[in-house]
């Protein structure tokens, strides 16, 4: 069943749906009056939705049941993820949203290879969002993901400094970590972790070292090199399965 995200408050069991969703159940779906659908209100709740009228930007409709699902994961994650070329980056966007991420921070460091000016940043983080909600909708989120700005490398460094004073478990899955993997991380189970995943180029040591002395931890992900789009979907894999509802 088609799920979609209501933007207005339902009024005496009444729904409005108009911009791209509107298009979509017009022109996409082609559903008629009658039909039902799933619409997520901003608490979370799921209506399920009769189509009562059909116009060309907006489409009516009337709850007819309404519900909670435990379709979002207990742990709060975020993705750092340093930026990456191409569909690599709307690949790990869509994955993160289908593996529980609460956020993505797309983040710049000294070895990204992609360098974008200010209006293709807001134009790409726009497109991520997108991305964000269609992953959302097909994997039956309740909440929308969100995606935050592009950040330089001293924001991050900021940000874990940050998040580790409020103790925070923040990984840092790095290829010069030989020793200590997730399965050796004893944090009592948090409701809150991230994971940092570094650009196609990788991490300089010294950015590994100043994000270590900020308070993230660096972890191995196993004896082989990953992509970065690889790396972002086991890391958020193996916490989902650690500390969240995976398995």
């Amino acid at each position: 069943m088609a799920r979609f995200f209501l933007e207005k408050r339902e009024e005496n069991g009444r729904v409005e749906i108009s911009g791209p969703d509107a298009h979509h159940i017009n022109s996409v779906l082609r559903l008629k009056e009658g039909d039902t659908i799933e619409c997520v209100a901003e608490t979370g709740l799921v209506h399920l939705v009769e189509i009562t009228g059909l116009e060309a930007e907006v489409v009516f409709g009337r709850i007819r049941k309404t519900f909670a699902t435990d379709q979002e994961p207990p742990l709060y994650l975020t993705l750092f993820q340093g930026l990456a070329k191409g569909d690599r980056m709307d690949f790990a966007v869509q994955k993160a949203v289908e593996l529980g991420a609460a956020e993505i921070m797309p983040f710049t460091s000294r070895h990204t290879v992609v360098r974008l000016k200010e209006k293709q940043a807001q134009n790409r983080v726009h497109r991520w969002q997108r991305i964000a909600l269609a992953a959302a909708k097909q994997c039956g989120r309740t909440r929308v993901p969100q995606v935050g700005k592009i950040s330089s490398f001293a924001d991050l460094l900021a940000e874990v400094q940050k998040r580790s004073r409020e103790k925070e478990v923040v990984l840092l899955p790095y290829e010069g970590e030989r020793q200590l993997g997730l399965k050796e991380i004893t944090n009592a189970k948090p409701r809150r972790a991230g994971v940092i995943i570094g650009p196609e180029g990788g991490f300089h040591e010294d950015e590994v070292r100043q994000l270590k002395e900020g308070g993230a931890v660096v972890i191995s992900l196993g004896p082989r090199i990953l992509r970065t789009e690889t790396a972002g979907v086991v890391a958020l894999s193996l916490l989902g399965y650690k500390w969240g509802d995976l398995g």
